[in-house]
């Protein structure tokens, strides 16, 4: 019990140097003015590619309705409605301003990708090339792969519903468990392949957990804040989702980099076990 406690202590202390040395708060922020300027060149590359196919092109509505409750809870409508505008008219451009688009939907990636492998202290990072196909893959096939499997889920829930007499109640009771899930995927899928090094998947399950139950109760706790103490909406009036918008979106980032840091933590823990597991028979042949 006591070398438990000693060893559990020591992974926070791990960890806690391992926030301090990345200055997630700074990073943060850092993230959250480039999601600002990056989100609707994101946006668009992600639905210009999901439209071009018939079979993905039915989950947009999902793949949006799934980017949006990582935006500000409570005010998706307000955020959608101007978001939904924004691409519009950004696909209207073409030749240098698309182009300026899509690099700057990649600048965006990049710089998650870059933050992320800082927090796993990377000292190798991926070729050029590699990360060209890695973060074109994160603007393609990672939304696609997303709207379809909310697409899917919310067909497999629909005809659940339909052979149950509960109806309603029935989808009330789901929408939780399946966010919480989703949610879990994607912070999984961003803790095993977004650092530039073999990570157990096992590792990046356990750290993408922690971080969707935090995401979870944050969304909760925001959407509390902003509907029982309207502070912002008092001094902000009409502009007042745009601060709401940022102090969430710098919050989901709190998360995600924490996530990614507790999963460090532990894959680093995990390799020192298995370095003192390989060197036991040698100190028992010698």
């Amino acid at each position: 019990m006591l070398a438990r406690v000693i060893a559990f202590v020591s992974f926070l202390s791990r960890l806690r140097r391992r926030l301090t040395g990345v200055e997630v708060g700074r990073t943060a922020a850092s993230l959250a003015f480039t999601t600002l300027l990056g989100l609707v060149p994101l946006f668009t590359v992600a639905f210009a590619y999901v439209s071009r196919f018939p079979l993905f092109a039915r989950s947009q509505d999902a793949l949006e309705a799934f980017l949006l409750r990582f935006f500000l809870p409570g005010s998706g409508a307000v955020v959608r409605h101007y978001l939904t505008e924004f691409v519009a008219k950004s696909g209207e451009l073409k030749g240098v301003s698309t182009l300026f688009v899509v690099i700057t939907a990649v600048l965006l990636v990049w710089q998650v990708d870059r933050e992320i492998n800082t927090i796993w202290g990377t000292r190798e990072p991926r070729s050029f090339a590699r990360r060209i196909f890695v973060y074109a893959l994160a603007l393609t096939a990672g939304p696609a792969l997303i709207g379809a499997t909310i697409y899917f889920i919310n067909w497999l829930i629909q005809q659940s519903i339909a052979a149950t007499p509960f109806g309603a109640e029935a989808l009330s009771l789901l929408v939780q468990p399946v966010a919480l899930l989703v949610d879990t995927a994607v912070f999984t899928l961003i803790y095993a392949f977004v650092p530039a090094r073999t990570v157990p998947f096992r590792l990046a399950l356990l750290g993408g957990l922690l971080a969707a139950i935090a995401f979870e109760a944050a969304k909760h706790g925001f959407r509390f804040y902003i509907t029982q103490v309207p502070t912002y909406q008092v001094i902000y009036g009409a502009l007042a989702t745009l601060p709401l918008f940022l102090l969430w979106i710098y919050l989901s980032w709190v998360i995600v980099l924490v996530g990614a840091a507790i999963t460090a933590t532990l894959a680093e823990r995990h390799g020192r076990g298995r370095q003192r597991q390989r060197r036991a028979p040698r100190l028992a042949e010698s």
